[in-house]
C-alpha cells in the first residue's frame, strides 16, 4: 500500500483488538469503538456494563478439532504466540504458581468421554494429532503405553479416574492433551488493547464509543450499491472511515442486519464456586497445577451430529474461582426485529437478553451442572453457586467465522470479522493477521482459511440456527 488507509473497527473484543493490531502493523489508520467502558473496567466480567463474551475471567485453548485439521493448525500457531507473548513478558510456558500473570496457562485438557470407550470426534482428533506428528502429546487413560509416557512427562496426576455412576467397575475413558489449558482472557484483551494503543491504534468507549448507525451514500463505482462512508457515534458524531469493520460479537447482527441469515445471538450458561484460600486441599487441588481444564460430552452426539450434551470446567483463578461451563443447549432470545431486516424467522430474530437479565439459569442448564458437578467435583456437590451468568456468543450456521468483506455494499466498505461460535478467543495473537490479509487481499489472500471464513449466503442454516422462535434453545420456552 502506498496510501494508509482509515479503518474503524466496531468492538474491543477479542477480534477487534487481533485486527485493529494486525491492520495498524500494516499501516492502516485504526480506530476501535465500543459501548463498554473497558478503559475504566478493564474488561471486568463483573462489571455492570460488561456482556461481550471476550470479557471473562477464563477460556478454554485447545487444538482439539476433529476432522477440521484447519483449526487444529490454527491453534497450535496462535499457542506458539501465546507462549512468545508471555515470554516477553517475563513468564515461561511452566512457570510456578506464584507466576499468576501467564495470559496462557498450559494446564493440559482431560477431554472425558461420555461413556468408558472412545467416541467417533476423539478417534477423528487422534488421527489428525497422529497426521500432524502431535500423538505423543496426546495420552489415552485405558492406554498404557500412554500412561507410562504420561507419568515419564510428569502429566500422569493430571489423568483422573472418574467412575460411571450406576455402572459398577465402570470407569470414564478420557484422553489428557498436554498442549491445551486456558486463557486468561479478561487479562489477554487488557494486554493486547495495551498493545494496540502503544502501536497508535485509537479507542473510544462507553458513550464515546457506542455506534448508532452506519453513514451510506451511493456509490459513484458500484451503479446501484451503498458504500458505508463512516460511522456516527450515539452522542451524534460522524466518524469517517474508508472501511468500517463490524467485530461487535453477540451484538453484530443489530449493527449489521445483513448479518442476521449467517448469524445469531445465543447464550451459553456458566456458574462459579469460590474456594477460600484458607482452604488449602480444596486451594491446591483444584490448581492449574494440578487440576486440568476438563470437558465431557454427557450423552454423545445423536444422530443428526448435533451436541446437547457439553460441559465443562476450569482450574480455580488466583481469586479462587472454579468455572463451569454448560454448552449442550445454547439459549437463544427472540424478539421482534426490525421491519427492513433482510432475514428473520417469523419476524423474529434473537439478541442478547439485557444484562439484569442474564444472572438466572434456565434449568436444564442447572440440573446438567449439578450432574456435572456431583460426577466430577464432589467437594462442592450440594454447595450453592458463587455466581451465575449466560454469556452471549455469537453462532455462525457452521460453526466457522465470518471474515470476509460483505458483497453487497460497494468498493469493500463494509467487512466483517466475527461469528466466533464459542471458539475464537483462543486465537487472539494470530486471527487478526490471517483477517487482515483477508482485508487487503480477498481471494489473493494467502491465509489458508480463506476458504472456511468467506461470506456464505448459499450454505445452509445448521449449528442450531435453523431451530427458530419456539425451538428447544428459545429461553423463553425454558423454565427459569
Amino acid at each position: 500500500m502506498t496510501e494508509p488507509k482509515s479503518v474503524a473497527v466496531i468492538g474491543a473484543g477479542i477480534f477487534g483488538l487481533s485486527l485493529a493490531i494486525a491492520l495498524r502493523d500494516k499501516n492502516y489508520e485504526v480506530t476501535v469503538f465500543d459501548r463498554s467502558q473497558y478503559d475504566a473496567n478493564g474488561y471486568d466480567p463483573a462489571s455492570d456494563d460488561v456482556q461481550a463474551a471476550s470479557a471473562d475471567h477464563n477460556k478454554i485453548f485447545r487444538a482439539s478439532y476433529g476432522k477440521e485439521i484447519h483449526y487444529q493448525r490454527l491453534a497450535f500457531e496462535s499457542r506458539k504466540a501465546w507462549v512468545a507473548e508471555d515470554e516477553k513478558r517475563g513468564f515461561s510456558e511452566r512457570s510456578n504458581e506464584g507466576d499468576d500473570q501467564r495470559i496462557f496457562v498450559n494446564s493440559g485438557m482431560l477431554r472425558i468421554q461420555p461413556s468408558d470407550h472412545l467416541a467417533t470426534l476423539e478417534k477423528e482428533t487422534l488421527a489428525n494429532m497422529e497426521r500432524d506428528g502431535l500423538r505423543d502429546t496426546q495420552f489415552v487413560k485405558s492406554d498404557p503405553a500412554d500412561c507410562q509416557r504420561a507419568d515419564k512427562l510428569g502429566w500422569k496426576e493430571k489423568i483422573l479416574d472418574f467412575r460411571i455412576p450406576d455402572s459398577p467397575g465402570k470407569i470414564y475413558e478420557a484422553v489428557l492433551d498436554s498442549t491445551a489449558g486456558f486463557v486468561r482472557c479478561s487479562n489477554a484483551c487488557v494486554h493486547y488493547q495495551r498493545v494496540a494503543t502503544d502501536k497508535g491504534v485509537k479507542f473510544y468507549f462507553g458513550p464515546e464509543g457506542a455506534v448508532d448507525s452506519l453513514i451510506k451514500v451511493m456509490s459513484s463505482l458500484e451503479p446501484g450499491k451503498e458504500k458505508v462512508t463512516g460511522l456516527r457515534t450515539t452522542n451524534g458524531i460522524v466518524h469517517d472511515a474508508d472501511v468500517v469493520v463490524i467485530a461487535a460479537g453477540s451484538f453484530s447482527t443489530q449493527i449489521l442486519p445483513e448479518l442476521t441469515y449467517h448469524l445469531e445471538s445465543s447464550a451459553g450458561s456458566l456458574a462459579t464456586f469460590k474456594i477460600d484460600r484458607g482452604n488449602t486441599a480444596l486451594w491446591e487441588k483444584y490448581s492449574p497445577e494440578r487440576f486440568p481444564v476438563m470437558t465431557w460430552k454427557s450423552v454423545a452426539r445423536d444422530s443428526s451430529g448435533k451436541d446437547t450434551g457439553s460441559i465443562y470446567v476450569l482450574p480455580r483463578t488466583p481469586e479462587g474461582f472454579v468455572k463451569i461451563g454448560y454448552r449442550g443447549i445454547k439459549w437463544t432470545n427472540f424478539q421482534p426485529a426490525p421491519q427492513d431486516t433482510p432475514f428473520t424467522q417469523d419476524g423474529k430474530w434473537s439478541v442478547p437478553l439485557p444484562v439484569e437479565k442474564c444472572s438466572v439459569l434456565p434449568e436444564p442448564a442447572v440440573y446438567s451442572i449439578k450432574q456435572f458437578v456431583s460426577i466430577f467435583l464432589p467437594e462442592f456437590d450440594g454447595i450453592p453457586f458463587f455466581s451465575t451468568k449466560l454469556c452471549w456468543y455469537t453462532d455462525s450456521l457452521d460453526n466457522s467465522f465470518v471474515i470476509d468483506h460483505v458483497p453487497t455494499y460497494a468498493e469493500n466498505s463494509v467487512f466483517v470479522c466475527t461469528g466466533g461460535s464459542g471458539h475464537g478467543a483462543k486465537f487472539l495473537p494470530v486471527l487478526g493477521q490471517h483477517a487482515a490479509d483477508i482485508l487487503e487481499k480477498g481471494d489473493q489472500s494467502s491465509s489458508f482459511m480463506r476458504e472456511f471464513w468467506r461470506w456464505r449466503p448459499d450454505a445452509p442454516r445448521r449449528n442450531g440456527l435453523e431451530e427458530g422462535p419456539g425451538g428447544p434453545r428459545d429461553i423463553s420456552q425454558s423454565k427459569i
